[in-house]
């Protein structure tokens, strides 16, 4: 049985490597969304590729603090706001390519189930206050699978690469939930916490772009 030390150990470097990753995934999704997009408000289609090669930035240097001092962990309702969204992130994203047999495929949908279901398991713990970094490990892994197949231009250069797929449909819950537990852990809490929120807003935008103007996911099949 694994000692906390050696499963708090495994949380922050999941944590860092998870950062990372992350970081290199969104800042090629900003590249290609701002080289590829058609969209009649081009103004809009620059905000938001700079905005995502922002987070993209942060996103790679945020393990950095992983090894200063910690500060103080949220309390009360922002505690459980934070904890909530990490499943409530994975659940908004799989409403961009449907749930269930509305799902662009069926490995999509494996995936979307297995990270709500991992997201509700780190919830538990990080509310029994117990390390999370042994579900984290997985949740990386699955979650940065290249499995998206949509045709939309925010993946065309991932697609080139990997042969038609790219690891882009859980990347933005992944990443809420990564701010999520480094706020937990008083890693730049203010700042993590701000990243959280404009995380969950940015799925929600897409959520409803998607049906309403076919941004920003024109091209996808579903």
């Amino acid at each position: 049985m694994r000692s906390e030390t050696e499963l708090r150990s495994v949380e922050r470097w999941t944590l860092a490597v998870g950062f990372v990753l992350s970081g290199v995934v969104i800042g090629v999704v900003a590249a290609s969304y701002l080289l590829n997009m058609q969209f009649q408000y081009r103004w809009l289609v620059w905000i938001i590729g700079i905005a995502f090669g922002a987070v993209a930035l942060l996103l790679i240097i945020w393990p950095v603090f992983l090894r200063g001092r910690l500060g103080d962990a949220p309390e009360g309702k922002l505690r459980a706001v934070l904890i909530l969204a990490i499943p409530i992130a994975f659940v908004l994203d799989s409403q961009i390519c449907g749930l269930g047999l509305k799902a662009c495929s069926t490995l999509c949908n494996a995936f979307s189930f297995t990270l709500i279901s991992l997201g509700v398991l780190i919830a538990v713990q990080l509310l029994r206050g117990k390390s999370v970094g042994l579900l984290l490990l997985p949740m990386v892994v699955i979650a940065l699978i290249p499995h998206c197949t949509c045709g939309a231009p925010i993946n065309t250069i991932w697609q080139s690469i990997l042969n038609g797929y790219a690891p882009t449909c859980q990347v933005i819950p992944l990443a809420t939930t990564l701010f999520a537990v480094a706020a937990m852990r008083g890693v730049r809490t203010r700042w993590s916490v701000a990243l959280v929120f404009l995380l969950l807003a940015v799925t929600i935008f897409i959520v409803v772009g998607n049906p309403l103007w076919g941004f920003p996911w024109v091209g996808c099949v579903g």
